[in-house]
């Protein structure tokens, strides 16, 4: 684990750069968001503030890569805040009934088996892959092998599985959200791409995608660069990442994992949009949103004020709001991003950066934390 007391010491010995470039907010609160992402070393950043209405204030800050400045058409690789998204489609296709209870036995839908070593007859389920519980951890097998492209069943045979037993503890895993998304494909035999294009960004008119390869030609993706400790170039290429070839079209559970846990690629303002269809009843019914937010675990020692709902994170800290706060924080190559909703006062914020500070206490990144108290903080 990181010093985290040292790494904000030397944070501060690095230069303030970055000005707010376009603003919506009221002065006195661009002001207080400026000194926020100065403080914090942001590089660039795209923020929007939400309710059921739609946007109500945006600010864009800094450059997305170099020489280009953010804009609020800029696209970020919006890393974690993926799973999400990706819960907000998984309820929405149990709701049209394309997939079945997220309680059922997922080992059919895959092309291989799928239990935990330790427990061969308990049955794995999307509800256990959603809320971290299904024994599943990103092991060194999953880390060499999502850079060399390894097949899911490669993966899953090495390192790959808790010494825990499936629901019994909690441990966040980026290969199991990833499943998910292998398993979607598997239930529907649509490719995962295609199913979230279908199923929540164009019934919501969001501009989306897992693939940056598919983003307009005139959209600009970030990068993504870590301020510390420094590095010559983008941690995340976007030019690099743009001109990878696109894989074969239709479903391919046993490498499509590498695209749920993290991949999703879009704007401040679409993302946003997507926040308000998981504020309040419209585009999942109230008992999805409520299935969405039911704490299922605490995440323990690594965070007291964080429990973990269905891909949902929920923020219980008096400090910023006497009311749970529900969402998702996502860190990455440096970039830091948030969506946080609070259902009983209707307002949200997304956030979108191309790097920033890290530091946090427990998960919660200060950054986040700042931005929270400022605009959703009583």
């Amino acid at each position: 684990m990181k010093n985290w007391t040292l790494y904000r010491i030397l944070l501060h010995l690095l230069p303030a750069g970055g000005l707010i470039s376009s603003s919506t907010f009221p002065a006195d609160e661009t002001w207080q968001l400026q000194r926020i992402l100065r403080r914090h070393r942001c590089l660039g950043a795209s923020l929007c503030a939400f309710d059921p209405g739609g946007v109500t204030a945006s600010l864009t800050f800094g450059q997305a890569c170099a020489g280009v400045p953010v804009t609020e058409s800029t696209v970020f690789r919006a890393a974690s805040i993926s799973k999400f998204i990706t819960g907000l489609g998984i309820l929405r296709l149990r709701e049209t009934g394309r997939i079945p209870s997220l309680d059922e036995d997922v080992n059919g839908f895959l092309p291989f088996p799928l239990r935990h070593p330790g427990a061969p007859k308990t049955p794995l389920t999307l509800r256990l892959l959603m809320t971290h519980t299904a024994g599943i951890h990103d092991g060194n097998t999953y880390n060499s092998g999502i850079a060399d492209g390894l097949p899911l069943s490669a993966i899953l045979a090495g390192d790959s599985f808790t010494s825990h037993l499936p629901g019994t503890l909690w441990e966040y895993s980026n290969l199991g959200a990833g499943i998910a998304g292998s398993v979607l494909e598997g239930m529907t035999g649509r490719d995962f791409e295609t199913l979230m294009q279908e199923t929540v960004f164009a019934p919501l008119g969001v501009t989306a995608t897992f693939y940056p390869q598919k983003l307009p030609p005139d959209r600009v993706l970030a990068d993504a660069r870590r301020i510390l400790p420094p590095h010559r170039g983008p941690n995340f290429d976007a030019g690099r990442r743009r001109s990878r070839p696109l894989p074969s079209p239709g479903p391919d559970p046993l490498r499509h994992y590498n695209l749920a846990h993290g991949n999703l690629c879009v704007s401040a303002p679409d993302l946003a949009r997507l926040g308000i269809a998981a504020m309040a009843p419209g585009f999942l019914s109230a008992d999805s949103l409520a299935d969405m937010r039911r704490e299922a675990v605490p995440f323990g020692e690594r965070a007291r004020n964080l429990s973990q709902g269905l891909f949902t994170f929920i923020l219980r800290e008096p400090k910023i709001s006497s009311r749970p706060l529900y969402g998702h924080q996502g860190m990455a190559y440096g970039a830091v991003h948030g969506l946080f909703f609070d259902p009983v006062s209707q307002r949200g914020m997304a956030v979108l950066t191309t790097g920033a500070s890290e530091a946090r206490r427990g998960v919660l990144a200060d950054l986040n934390s700042d931005l929270l108290s400022l605009l959703l903080g009583e």
